[in-house]
C-alpha cells in the first residue's frame, strides 16, 4: 500500500495540471469562437458562461484519458531516469505489482466518464443548444451567410452575398425562393435579417423582384421590400432531447435505434459506449511507450505517447463517421476498439518479459539524436547571438 500511494502521489499532481491546462486550452478556444456569436450584453456574458460549463462533459470526455495517458508516461519515465525503477526491480517486484494502482485508477475513470458520456453528455448538448436559441434571438435570429458563398442554410432558398459589414448589413444580395415550387428571385444593394417573432424578416434595399420564367416572367422594383422567413419550430421554442440524436437520453437513443436503422442514431449510441474505454486502452500503452533508453530522456515517450493520441482519437472519429454515413456497419467501430487494446496488451506483455520489440529502441535512438541535434543548433545560434 506504501508503494501505491507513493505512486499515485507521482501521478496525481502531473495529472490534474495536464488536465487543467488542456481543459482551459479547450475553454478559451470555445470562448473565442462564442465572442462572435454573443450581442455585448450583461445577459449575453451570463450565457456565455452557462454554455462553457454545458460543454464540460464533451471535453472531460476527450481530455481525461489524455491527461491520464501522458501522465502515467511521465511518472514511469521518471522512475525510470531516477533508476528509481531499477532498484524496484532488483528488488523482485514485477512492472503489474509496480503499477497495478493505475488499472484500478483507470477503472475508476471508465465508470465515471461512462456516466458522464450517458447522462451528462446529452444533458448538456440540450442544455447548450437552447442557450443558443436564445443568444441567436438576442442577436436577430443569429444567422449569417459567408461572402461570395452560395448557401443553403434555411429550407427552400438559397442565399448569395458579395460582402457583409460589421453592423450586419449584406451588400449584393442574391435571394433565390422556391419554397412554393415557382422560383422568385431577389436582387438587392443591400439587406439585414432581423428577427420577428417567429419569423426571420428580411429587409431588402434598392432591388429587383422576379418570378416566373419565360413569358410570364414578372418583374417587380422596389426602394425597399420585405421577405418573411419562418424559422424551424420558431425562433423561442426551446428544444426537446428527442430532436437530435447528440441530445436523446439513454432511454431515447435505444428506442430510436430499436425502431429505425438510421446510421446516425446507432452510431451515436456506440459512440457514448465506446468513448470511455479509451482510457482503458491507453493504460496498456503507458508502460511499453514509456521504457526509453535513459539518455533520451523523457522526450522520446511522450512523442510516441502523443502520436498514439494523434491515431486512436482519428480512428474513433474516421469510423464514427463511416457508421453514421451507413458505410460501415456499427461493430467496425468496436473492431477498431479491440484491434487498439489488442496491441496494448501485447506489448505490455512484451513490456513486463523485458522483450519490447526492437523498433521501439531505434524510434528512441533517432528521436534522441534529432532532440540532440536540435538542441545543439539553438545552443550555437545563442552563442552567435551572444557574440
Amino acid at each position: 500500500m506504501i508503494l501505491d500511494r507513493y505512486m499515485l502521489r507521482l501521478w496525481l499532481g502531473p495529472f490534474m495540471g495536464g488536465l487543467f491546462l488542456v481543459l482551459a486550452v479547450m475553454l478559451l478556444g470555445r470562448a473565442l469562437k462564442l465572442l462572435g456569436t454573443v450581442s455585448e450584453s450583461a445577459e449575453a456574458w451570463a450565457l456565455i458562461a452557462e454554455l462553457l460549463v454545458l460543454t464540460m462533459p464533451y471535453f472531460l470526455l476527450l481530455t481525461v484519458p489524455m491527461a491520464f495517458f501522458l501522465s502515467l508516461q511521465n511518472t514511469i519515465a521518471g522512475l525510470q531516469q531516477s533508476s528509481e525503477m531499477d532498484a524496484l526491480r532488483a528488488s523482485g517486484l514485477s512492472y503489474r505489482r509496480m503499477f497495478r494502482v493505475f488499472f484500478v485508477v483507470a477503472a475508476v475513470l471508465w465508470m465515471g466518464l461512462s456516466y458522464t458520456s450517458m447522462v451528462l453528455l446529452p444533458q448538456g448538448q440540450l442544455g447548450f443548444n437552447n442557450i443558443l436559441v436564445k443568444i441567436y434571438a438576442m442577436k436577430g435570429g443569429g444567422i449569417s451567410f459567408a461572402p461570395q458563398r452560395f448557401t443553403h442554410g434555411l429550407d427552400g432558398l438559397t442565399v448569395y452575398v458579395d460582402g457583409a459589414d460589421d453592423d450586419g448589413t449584406y451588400h449584393g444580395l442574391v435571394l433565390e425562393d422556391h419554397r412554393d415550387g415557382v422560383s422568385v428571385v431577389y436582387t438587392a444593394k443591400s439587406a439585414r435579417f432581423d428577427m420577428g417573432g417567429e419569423y426571420l424578416l428580411l429587409k431588402l434595399h434598392d432591388g429587383v423582384r422576379l418570378e416566373g420564367e419565360g413569358d410570364d416572367q414578372r418583374m417587380l422594383a422596389f426602394d425597399r421590400y420585405q421577405v418573411s422567413i419562418p424559422l424551424p419550430g420558431g425562433s423561442r421554442k426551446a428544444l426537446q432531447s428527442g430532436d437530435h440524436v447528440t441530445m436523446m437520453t439513454v432511454h431515447e437513443l435505444w428506442q430510436a435505434m430499436q425502431s429505425s436503422e438510421d446510421g446516425a442514431t446507432i452510431a451515436e449510441w456506440h459512440r457514448r459506449l465506446l468513448l470511455p474505454t479509451t482510457v482503458l486502452i491507453l493504460f496498456f500503452f503507458a508502460l511499453p511507450l514509456s521504457l526509453t533508453q535513459k539518455r533520451s530522456g523523457k522526450a522520446g515517450s511522450m512523442v510516441a505517447g502523443i502520436a498514439l493520441l494523434v491515431v486512436v482519437y482519428n480512428v474513433q472519429l474516421l469510423l464514427h463517421r463511416q457508421v453514421s454515413q451507413g458505410e460501415f456497419p456499427a461493430w467496425s467501430m468496436w473492431l477498431g476498439q479491440a484491434m487498439l487494446l489488442s496491441a496494448g496488451l501485447y506489448l505490455s506483455k512484451r513490456a513486463e518479459s523485458d522483450r519490447m520489440p526492437k523498433l521501439f529502441s531505434y524510434v528512441g535512438e533517432w528521436i534522441y539524436l534529432l532532440h540532440q541535434a536540435v538542441m545543439n543548433g539553438l545552443s550555437r545560434r545563442w552563442k552567435a547571438d551572444e557574440t
